[in-house]
């Protein structure tokens, strides 16, 4: 069957009791074409999508390993629930990078605008007569934004690399250490780059050298909190403090959307990890003072910069 961008819009349609089984069906599969359950680990972030991906695993493989990275850059809640699904039974390892958010942002700097775009300045700048460079200074869809180039001649770095050094490395060391492949809870609705992936990928299975599952690929954030009320599931008590999303709690990707809230949750709930990351430092420039920057260009301030905040001082 030809997998293309309308077969993804087909499944992303279906109902989510066909997108249940179609999830059950996907996770059986590669579970099965690797050798059985102590062959694979459900990647565990804490957060919505990966509690309805453990469920759905747990449905078929109740002792399947779930596998937690702790970054240090997690909210509190996250790691309380975490703790709180290993007390009830559930098999969770915990791994941890080799590096701090705190130095990742040093060395490499900080993640602004968007990964794609984060990865668009940082090419650009180490390499700016490159072909590469030249396409994303253009003027095509592959470009970067013409709001974001004032980046390119900041003093501080702005780069991707926090995900791969504090996520994506950890779970590598994980994988070659232990010969498990992943099951993660990546949705293609997410981005038009997980949507181009999962059509290259041919589906939501990957096998071969980098064998990889990932059964929410149809879901859509929606279907996630439809199967959370339709199983009475338990999630992290962040969501229920106005979180939208966790990841890592200092990060500034998505940060200049309107409907972003991250910050002013992180210092209502967590005032001392909000002073913490606003602290961070990259070529002898802080986060609050890239990010205020990053928001300013769309007119939107740091919720304690916010202008009747300042005004009350």
């Amino acid at each position: 069957m030809k997998i293309d961008i309308n077969t993804l819009r087909e499944r992303q349609g279906w109902t989510l009791p066909q997108k249940i089984d179609h999830s059950l069906a996907t996770i059986d599969a590669f579970v099965s074409r690797l050798g059985g359950p102590d062959k694979v680990y459900c990647s565990f972030s804490g957060g919505k999508d990966s509690t309805v991906l453990l469920h759905l695993c747990r449905v078929l493989y109740p002792d399947i390993l779930a596998v937690f990275c702790s970054t240090g850059n997690e909210y509190p809640e996250i790691v309380r629930f975490v703790n709180e699904q290993k007390a009830t039974g559930a098999n969770i390892q915990i791994i941890r990078p080799k590096i701090t958010p705190r130095e990742v942002w040093a060395k490499y700097g900080f993640p602004l605008i968007g990964k794609e775009s984060a990865d668009k300045i940082h090419k650009i700048r180490v390499n700016p007569a490159s072909k590469t460079a030249q396409t994303f200074l253009g003027n095509g869809y592959f470009c970067l934004a013409k709001r974001w180039r004032y980046l390119l001649t900041e003093s501080y770095e702005v780069s991707p690399a926090c995900c791969k050094k504090l996520k994506k490395d950890p779970f590598h060391l994980f994988e070659k250490e232990t010969g498990r492949r992943p099951i993660t809870g990546i949705m293609a609705s997410e981005s038009k780059m997980r949507a181009g992936q999962w059509v290259r990928s041919g589906g939501c299975n990957v096998f071969g050298e980098k064998s990889a599952s990932r059964p929410l690929s149809i879901w859509t954030e929606e279907d996630v909190w439809n199967y959370i009320h339709r199983e009475n599931l338990a999630i992290s008590e962040i969501y229920h403090k106005g979180a939208k999303r966790t990841g890592c709690m200092g990060c500034g990707f998505g940060a200049q959307f309107d409907d972003d809230e991250r910050f002013s949750i992180l210092l209502k709930e967590h005032p001392k990890c909000y002073d913490m990351v606003m602290a961070y430092q990259n070529n002898g420039t802080t986060f609050r003072e890239a990010l205020r920057k990053v928001l300013a260009v769309v007119g939107r301030f740091l919720p304690d910069e916010e202008p009747d905040n300042l005004f009350t001082l």
